[in-house]
């Protein structure tokens, strides 16, 4: 389970929770599938570093208006 960073700090950037779970496991189904020497020794999980990802701005979501 997710805690770190909490789910209502990415809700705010990524617009709701729905969102973040599409654009966090998409990330973290790209990151297990395509970049997974990034992964291995880190101790992290994909999802967590896809969390950070969205926590510091380097992945995005696509809102439509």
């Amino acid at each position: 389970m997710l805690f770190e960073p909490p789910i209502d700090t990415l809700a705010k950037i990524a617009g709701n929770r729905y969102a973040v779970s599409i654009i966090v496991g998409a990330r973290a189904k790209v990151l297990e599938n395509k970049i997974a020497s990034l992964l291995n020794g880190s101790g992290n999980l994909a999802i967590d570093y896809a969390a950070n990802e969205l926590l510091k701005g380097e992945i995005v979501g696509v809102q439509s208006k």
